[in-house]
């Protein structure tokens, strides 16, 4: 297993790998993420593309949708990313739970508005920093 990854020296905040297979939910997060502070490294919508844009350049933590096209499932990718030391935070409109739990630090609620995903990734931050996480919307909830 991979060695928990930690937060880049970018002044821009976290870096990002979005995995999201619609396409204008995928640009909107990128959007946001530019507006809170932090950076996109990539856009990913099926496990294939996720490796691939980890291998190229490593993310701090990765947003994932749990189901994508063609069947694929935010699940597997989670559970890759996990493995890799990626930390995950979920970004989908049913959140897993208990299955969730050992694969990501939490979840967001679709639909994501800028001021949960600040206040989610700030709480992210802060929990691969190893310090106490903040309150949370209540469209956020961490495992």
């Amino acid at each position: 297993m991979a060695p928990p990854s930690q937060p880049s020296d970018n002044k821009r905040g976290l870096s990002v790998l979005i995995v999201e297979d619609e396409a204008l939910v995928a640009m909107d997060l990128e959007f946001m993420l530019e507006d809170t502070g932090h950076a996109a490294i990539a856009l990913a919508d099926s496990l294939e593309t996720a490796i691939k844009a980890v291998e190229a350049e490593r993310p701090d933590i990765a947003l994932v949708d749990i189901q994508l096209a063609f069947g694929e499932s935010g699940l597997e990718v989670a559970k890759e990313l996990t493995e890799r030391g990626i930390p995950v935070l979920f970004s989908t409109g049913n959140c897993p739970g208990e299955a969730g739990r050992p694969l990501a630090m939490g979840c967001m609620h679709k639909p994501i508005v800028e001021r949960s995903l600040r206040a989610a990734l700030k709480a992210a931050e802060a929990r691969i920093e190893g310090r106490e996480v903040s309150r949370l919307p209540s469209s956020v909830h961490f495992y």
